[in-house]
């Protein structure tokens, strides 16, 4: 069982947590000012730009040794240089950056382990004049936020092996891509599985080798079902050719059947998956026409509960994950699972999509997760996600993500894609209650290698997702892959 849950404990007495008592600031050092508009609440300390790095200090003595978390909500303006929270005097200080989201309130959490019975909150802020930090609601709780689940959809990588494809370390040495990505703190991999693919690849075969291998090195098992053939998506989710003629009934069958056989096999050879995923990116629904949510929710429901019942039947530890889109979208995350409450499906974890390039804002994520966590009691995993290191192209077949889909502060290079996973977990690490499980990278060893292009039907295709490997256009490890080692 996947969980990051922590025994809740009392909070410590932070003096003044929400700047509410301003004269004078009681329990802070700061030259920060206190003004109107906090996080829901009348005011907030603000640290003005143009004057310094400004710091705003208040030591906690006397607690008890162990692992505590801050958690401050956060508001910047202007772009400022930089802004951390921290735990500082604890034994082995420890500090989180703050993802710039113009002027809406983020939560920003940063875990410490306290060795000498005392510790002391930091608030620090670097800004040119004109810009402004504001900071809210401090506390700090007994218990360590940390990911769980830290890893990637690794699916490409048995073709690109085969292939030719090659990999190496940030040093140039080569080695199995698994190990490189075990050794910088991958704990889970992610494997995709079609039913009869034009290529041969991402079936049972391939899956029941690549889950030994994954296994072998104590990794965590992900298996995403996309029920067809190729790519199932948002904007597709086609039939099986050999699904093609079966009514409801011979659709739920058919699902069942092959969803247990391959989740059987897997418990017999020993690795049993961790999770698996009933369909890849449902929130139209799944095996068009017929359970089109447009057409009709009953008969997308109707599958779903077969899904979840081969996976029981077949390994009952294994926890069912539904996955949507669009994890900054909470209108449609709202009305996608409410939806299949209603239609008393069952499951076990939530997982979403977030694509900087699509999918909204940080703010519109952390928005999101913590209400569908709130919400729906259940724990929720960033199952994909991934951000270009280069804008460039390396061979000779169009990126999926060019230069103009750059997001502000985070550019097309390996610090840029370091930067954003590293906020793209701030944000999934203060979800409440440790119900943040984690973040996976998508597809992460699908490098330009030939023969392992886009197009499963055409062995001359090209790759359109090479620049968001993790692995650069050298087959060397890029920065972002180091995140795995969570502090």
């Amino acid at each position: 069982m996947i969980q990051n849950h922590q025994n809740s404990q009392v909070p410590l007495a932070v003096i003044n947590p929400g700047f509410e008592h301003q004269d004078p600031l009681a329990g802070w050092e700061t030259v920060g000012i206190v003004e109107a508009g906090g996080y829901e609440s009348p005011r907030r300390l603000t640290h003005p730009g143009g004057i310094g790095p400004v710091e705003s200090l208040q030591k906690l003595n006397q607690i008890p040794n162990g692992w505590y978390t801050l958690r401050v909500w956060v508001c910047t303006s202007g772009s400022p240089k930089e802004v951390f929270i921290a735990l500082k005097d604890c034994g082995e200080a420890a500090r989180a950056a703050v993802p710039n989201v113009e002027e809406k309130w983020l939560q920003v959490v940063v875990p410490a382990h306290v060795t000498n019975h005392q510790c002391t909150i930091s608030l620090y802020s670097a800004a040119e004049a004109g810009a402004w930090v504001s900071f809210d609601h401090v506390e700090v709780v007994p218990g360590r936020a940390a990911l769980s689940v830290l890893g990637a959809d690794i699916s490409s990588l048995k073709k690109s092996e085969d292939m030719g494809g090659i990999y190496a370390d940030e040093h140039g040495t080569e080695a199995d891509a698994l190990i490189i990505l075990r050794d910088h703190g991958m704990n889970c991999a992610r494997l995709r599985v079609w039913v009869n693919s034009p290529d041969g690849y991402h079936g049972k075969a391939q899956v029941l080798e690549m889950a030994r291998r994954i296994k072998q090195h104590n990794m965590k098992l992900l298996i995403d079902f996309h029920y067809a053939d190729t790519w199932a998506d948002p904007g597709k989710q086609p039939k099986p050719a050999a699904w093609a003629d079966l009514d409801l009934e011979g659709l739920k069958q058919a699902l069942y059947d092959h969803t247990f056989e391959i989740c059987s096999s897997l418990v017999e050879q020993g690795t049993p998956p961790d999770i698996v995923q009933v369909g890849n990116e449902i929130s139209n629904g799944m095996l068009w026409p017929d359970c089109r949510n447009d057409v009709s929710f009953d008969h997308l429901a109707a599958l779903l509960v077969e899904g979840y019942h081969a996976v029981k039947d077949s390994s009952p530890d294994t926890q069912v994950l539904l996955h949507v889109d669009n994890g900054g979208n909470n209108q449609l995350c709202r009305w996608w699972f409410d939806s299949i409450i209603a239609h008393k499906v069952p499951f076990d974890l939530i997982g979403v999509s977030y694509y900087p390039y699509y999918h909204g804002s940080l703010y519109d994520l952390q928005n999101n997760l913590n209400d569908l966590v709130q919400r729906y009691e259940r724990d929720i995993i960033v199952v994909e996600t991934s951000y270009a290191f280069t804008a460039d192209d390396h061979d000779n077949y169009e990126n999926i993500i060019r230069a103009e889909d750059q997001q502000a502060g985070y550019p097309f290079s390996p610090a840029g894609q370091k930067h954003i996973l590293a906020d793209i977990m701030a944000v999934v690490r203060a979800v409440p209650n440790h119900r943040g499980l984690g973040v996976l990278w998508w597809d992460a060893t699908w490098t330009a290698v030939t023969g392992n292009g886009w197009d499963p039907a055409d062995p001359t295709a090209g790759n359109n997702w090479e620049n968001q490997a993790l692995f650069d256009f050298d087959n060397r490890a890029l920065p972002a892959m180091s995140l795995f080692l969570q502090p």
